[in-house]
């Protein structure tokens, strides 16, 4: 069986938010759209692209043609834009609050045992909140969070709820909610 192996890493945060993960090579980008916001901890809230040299790749139903031509992400497999490993491709996330990720294809493995598929294998640190305002208003965050004295403690505790650690990557979790991939995409689908 073959795998993919990536690293996906978030511009602008210090400590880097990373995230080593492992998907099939029969995965579509559509597909890889929704492991990464799964991997990240985003919540698929946001309009989405990659980002390959001059090539843009989007969901078609959600952006429009005023941004220049647009390769619809449901046709294109990862072998066709990550072909070697080095690969280094731009996903952008949240255009209100700029996510940009550095997305490097790792490795390209073979193994002789099925391997369940997507997997995360590393990663360092948790993804920003939705909506928190960018790098900025993430950096901001953190040291409210980290200050339980600074006045805004409290009710920034109660924004991004209890049990939310900016210096922890939730390993468990990432992994439940790639074994229900499907069922999340099934369910993004009916929005359409």
């Amino acid at each position: 069986m073959t795998s993919l192996t990536f690293k996906i890493e978030l511009d602008h945060t210090d400590p880097k938010v990373n995230r080593t993960f492992k998907v099939s090579p029969n995965t579509n980008m559509y597909e890889l759209h929704h492991v990464i916001q799964i991997v990240m901890g985003w919540t698929n809230s946001h309009i989405y692209q990659f980002n390959v040299g001059k090539q843009v790749i989007a969901d078609t139903r959600l952006v429009d043609d005023e941004l220049g031509p647009v390769t619809d992400v449901k046709g294109v497999m990862l072998s066709d834009v990550f072909s070697k490993v080095g690969t280094v491709v731009i996903y952008e996330y949240d255009f209100g609050d700029g996510w940009k990720h550095r997305l490097e294809l790792v490795d390209i493995s073979t193994h002789t045992f099925d391997e369940a598929l997507p997997k995360i294998i590393g990663g360092e640190y948790a993804c920003p909140p939705e909506d928190c305002g960018g790098r900025y208003g993430y950096r901001e965050l953190k040291e409210i969070l980290l200050n339980p004295q600074h006045p805004e403690y409290e009710s920034t505790k109660v924004w991004v709820g209890p049990k939310f650690n900016p210096m922890v990557c939730d390993f468990s979790s990432i992994q439940q909610g790639l074994g229900k991939l499907q069922k999340l995409i099934a369910q993004y689908e009916l929005g359409f």
